[in-house]
């Protein structure tokens, strides 16, 4: 997508939602992608040390890349940091498992050399979910800005370094293309900057250029169709903030569900609801809702 980001009139707060939900499908990214990073390190060469010659294998190497554990220990390096950082700023305890990680003099340290790949992700995702309980939180700092370019930044780096092919299917909030209905439509960027994406239905290939909606003054509308990628519904909690921008809901009506009996949890002084109990909920008030249209009209 061809633009020129100077002629877009972004309000300081669009731009900060467009730049946390870009580093929040980053975070959701990292655990998978690091863990095929690491599986792509090159093997010792060591073998059986009878001194017995052998018959070089048939099979064509796979192509190893000897950068892998660099790369993949400096993301979750930085990663590491910033939980670091975040716990000090709010004076929370990060993860335990995390903190085998700190070396001596309090300098963030990369994965051990037995760290398997499943392992790698695992811990990475341990990270992750962390900071994701927290994104709203952060949004609301000075600082937050500047972590969730250096999040988007560093998965962009590792991503271009070791591109998968094809891409593993993303965790969505629903959205129907308004081509094909097909709930598949989200955002893809393709820049370094938060306003350099398009929107894409992974089902008909439909695009939408994300600036027109802008230079149009569309941007609610467009952060309302903006998909974002979450981590595993199980594990993952909205504030209501989130919760109410994710399904172009008022808050009014969010406090609704909750009095209905929508579960909630405080954290850090926020309230937060269960993202999977949230959905079916929203879910099936919607089809209710479509159900007595259709009877109407009849």
């Amino acid at each position: 997508m061809t633009q020129q980001s100077d002629t877009l009139e972004l309000t300081p707060d669009q731009i900060l939602h467009l730049a946390t939900a870009r580093a929040r499908r980053s975070l959701v990214e990292a655990p998978g992608l690091i863990a095929y990073v690491r599986t792509l390190i090159t093997p010792g060469l060591g073998g059986a040390s009878d001194g017995m010659p052998r018959p070089a294998s048939k099979t064509a190497p796979l192509p190893l890349r000897a950068d892998a554990v660099d790369d993949t220990d400096d993301v979750f390096a930085r990663l590491l940091h910033w939980v670091s950082y975040w716990a000090g700023v709010y004076r929370l305890a990060p993860p335990s498992s995390m903190q085998v990680h700190w070396a001596q003099d309090g300098e963030v340290t990369g994965f051990r050399a037995s760290t398997p790949p499943e392992g790698a992700g695992a811990l990475t995702q341990q990270a992750t979910l962390w900071l994701l309980a927290r994104h709203d939180l952060i949004a609301g700092h000075d600082t937050g800005m500047t972590y969730f370019e250096d999040v988007a930044d560093m998965m962009r780096d590792l991503r271009g370094r070791f591109p998968r092919a094809p891409r593993p299917p993303r965790g969505v909030l629903d959205r129907p293309c308004p081509v094909c209905d097909q709930y598949a439509f989200g955002a893809t960027w393709t820049g370094g900057s938060v306003d350099q994406f398009e929107l894409r239905c992974s089902k008909c290939e439909h695009t939408e250029d994300a600036a027109s909606f802008i230079k149009a003054g569309r941007v609610r509308e467009l952060l309302h169709e903006l998909r974002e990628e979450h981590a595993e519904p199980k594990s993952e909690w909205w504030s209501k903030r989130q919760a109410a921008l994710e399904l172009g809901i008022t808050p009014q009506t969010l406090n609704r569900y909750i009095a209905e009996g929508l579960s909630t949890v405080t954290l850090v002084g926020g309230v937060y609801v269960k993202t999977d109990d949230l959905l079916d909920l929203w879910r099936e008030k919607r089809l209710r809702m479509k159900t007595r249209a259709a009877t109407r009209t009849a």
